[in-house]
């Protein structure tokens, strides 16, 4: 994913946020900073730069290149396990149905996106508990009416609000965190054949050729709103429906607001399980997803396209942005819902 993309669909997933009318008080806080979304959501590669470990969880199946068996019984989830897991509507997990790749044992190799998520979700809901005034109030049980009563009778416990995070620091922390939730959506990112590796005295080769994966995103970067309309000021008139749904080139294949074999489904709901696992099953489907897909080492877009299908690549386009955004809001939510609960 490029900048465009990661900013497109951190407004989508505040867009979905609104259109569910659960959590008015996030989406206010994320709408005062939305100038932060094209920088904030892009800071994983800027300014952290952990892309080597951080941004992608590569799974393997073939015990030759692990160098071992897969007998450990995690290695294995079936299908159905990635369904109970997995609420909600998820489509890449629908396009891998019936492939014999979910089905196949498997094990992460190498990186550590789960618990780059499941960290900075704790870290914002901790954020906003030590937060300014008045964000504090929503997880206290009291007004700011009745704190301003009498200051000098209240408790002072009462009084200790702990100003340690701005909202724009909260928020920005939301924006970096749909980053590598994003990043896992991308099939390439947990896929062990997209890179080289060395286990003990072997050195296994990539099995992708290096211009697949970076030719893929840079399609997808063409598909979204141009960088003067994701980056957003005090002088931009355009609404964030305005921009995410009808500033989209007249030609993007991504079809999310237009076509309902794709919509989002606006009763969103938190993760079934922790954002750890969370991930995790999604990693999963999208290791199946890359070995189903791109099912042989096409040496660039060009190629893949030609085999596979113009048709196949916008639907599969469209399956893991519609999971990437309904997957960020899910978790944006249950942050906010471990804050205030």
């Amino acid at each position: 994913m490029k900048q465009r993309a990661h900013a497109w669909v951190a407004l989508r997933a505040l867009k979905l946020l609104d259109d569910t009318k659960k959590v008015p008080e996030l989406v206010e806080l994320l709408s005062y900073y939305l100038s932060d979304i094209w920088d904030g959501a892009w800071l994983p590669d800027t300014l952290i730069v952990d892309m080597i470990y951080g941004h992608i969880f590569k799974m393997e199946s073939d015990p030759r290149v692990l160098g071992y068996k897969l007998n450990d019984p995690r290695s294995h989830v079936s299908y159905k396990e990635l369904d109970k897991n997995l609420t909600g509507k998820r489509l890449c997990l629908n396009f891998i149905k019936g492939s014999k790749e979910v089905e196949k044992p498997c094990w992460s190799y190498k990186g550590h996106l789960p618990n780059r998520v499941i960290s900075l979700s704790h870290i914002a809901g901790d954020m906003l508990k030590m937060s300014d005034y008045p964000l504090t109030f929503y997880a206290r049980d009291m007004k700011p009416k009745e704190y301003r009563k009498d200051l000098t009778e209240q408790n002072i416990k009462d009084l200790s609000l702990s100003p340690n995070f701005s909202a724009r620091q909260i928020a920005l922390a939301f924006f970096i965190l749909s980053h590598y939730i994003c990043d896992i959506h991308m099939p390439l990112h947990c896929d062990l054949r997209d890179g080289s590796l060395k286990i003990g005295k072997k050195k296994v080769k990539r099995r992708i050729p290096c211009k697949l994966h970076p030719g893929i995103e840079k399609e997808w970067e063409s598909y979204f709103p141009d960088k003067k309309h994701l980056a957003l000021n005090t002088q931009t008139k355009s609404s964030i429906k305005n921009i995410v749904v009808d500033k989209m080139p007249k030609d993007s294949p991504i079809r999310i607001d237009k076509d309902d074999k794709y919509k989002l489904n606006k009763r969103i709901y938190a993760p079934a399980r922790d954002e750890w696992v969370e991930m995790v099953m999604v990693a999963r489907t999208s290791f199946a997803l890359s070995r189903t897909w791109i099912d042989k080492p096409y040496k660039n877009l060009s190629e893949l396209i030609k085999k596979r299908g113009q048709e196949e690549f916008e639907d599969v386009t469209n399956r893991i942005f519609h999971d990437a955004v309904q997957s960020i809001a899910m978790i944006w939510y249950k942050a906010w819902m471990r804050y205030v609960t």
